[in-house]
């Protein structure tokens, strides 16, 4: 039997090695992809006609500042007020709120009737202006502008945008 060549037992030992730190490497690239998989995968909001957002879907707050209390981004969200819900649901509540667009003659008929705006800023942090959205609280729903300027009517109950603690 003829004995292989210094070059054919250095391509041998090559491939060898190549073929070990390949071995080596693959459980970590395995487990790297599978985590990938089990990432939430960012759905976008589908909404019907009629209905759109308050906030835009990729947004990432640093705070949701109310006029009488602040929810602050941390993990989990922090809040300066006694709430009923976690401050967690409630961030989740105003960001992923929707409602029906109102249009310009029906916003005209309601402006005579609203009182007392509040307004919520959206701080995206330092180097991006915030959002600031402009609400109401009418008898039988919420109006709130959006980031794009738009008008929304919310009909949920008042605890459930702002669920304060009554005990304090």
């Amino acid at each position: 039997m003829a004995r292989p060549s210094r070059r054919t037992f250095n391509n041998f030992l090559i491939i060898g090695i190549l073929l070990f730190v390949a071995a080596m490497n693959l459980p970590d690239y395995i487990r790297a992809k599978l985590a990938e998989n089990e990432k939430p995968q960012h759905v976008e909001q589908v909404l019907p006609d009629g209905v759109i957002a308050l906030m835009p879907d990729d947004v990432s707050p640093l705070a949701l500042k109310f006029p009488d209390f602040t929810l602050t981004n941390g993990s989990p969200w922090q809040t300066d007020k006694a709430l009923d819900v976690s401050a967690t649901e409630l961030a989740n509540r105003w960001l992923n709120l929707s409602g029906t667009e109102i249009d310009s003659d029906t916003y005209n008929k309601l402006k005579p009737n609203l009182r007392s705006p509040a307004t919520l800023v959206v701080d995206r942090g330092q180097h991006v202006e915030p959002l600031r959205l402009t609400y109401y609280q009418l008898p039988q729903f919420w109006l709130i502008q959006n980031w794009e300027n738009r008008w929304l009517a919310v009909s949920v109950a008042p605890n459930y945008l702002f669920p304060f603690d009554n005990q304090n």
